[in-house]
């Protein structure tokens, strides 16, 4: 009688320790990948605060620099016109941590990506040195500050009487 021996094929036991195998690395490998993601999101969202700090920090700096502030207290704004509203109060923070200059909208909806919004925003204004100092964060939707500013703006225009 002949023995079958054919050694062509793998054992179960084999078989069951490949597939282990494959799981561990698999499971490394979406591990890796989820982290990558959440990594990627974090960096994205510190990068979108920046520029959105950078942003306002640059057109703030533009209206202010160049308005006049009236006898009355009121202030011209190159683009705007008259903001029937004190020096510190021409720009206002609403709920969603939109930036307004006056009763319009700042900037648009899409400079606000990720649910990024300002916060503690103020403006100060030293009338004898006709010098503007605003200071704000960037938080997240968790509260988590990403951004801030803290800068000072020297008047152009001169006063009018």
């Amino acid at each position: 009688m002949k023995k079958l021996r054919n050694q062509n094929g793998l054992t179960l036991t084999e078989m069951l320790c490949t597939v282990i195998i494959v799981l561990l690395f698999s499971s490394l490998v979406a591990v890796g990948a989820n982290a990558a993601v959440r990594s990627f999101r974090i960096s994205m969202a510190d990068s979108q605060a920046q520029e959105l700090c950078s942003t306002l920090t640059t057109a703030i700096s533009d209206k202010l620099r160049y308005c006049t502030v009236e006898a009355d207290n009121t202030v011209f704004i190159q683009g705007v016109g008259y903001v029937e509203a004190a020096p510190d109060k021409i720009f206002t923070v609403n709920d969603s941590g939109q930036v307004y200059l006056g009763e319009n909208k700042f900037l648009g909806a899409y400079a606000y990506p990720e649910g990024l919004k300002v916060k503690d925003f103020s403006v100060e204004y030293n009338d004898t040195e006709r010098v503007f100092t605003v200071q704000f964060q960037i938080k997240d939707r968790r509260d988590t500050k990403l951004a801030e500013a803290n800068f000072q703006v020297k008047q152009i225009n001169q006063e009018t009487n």
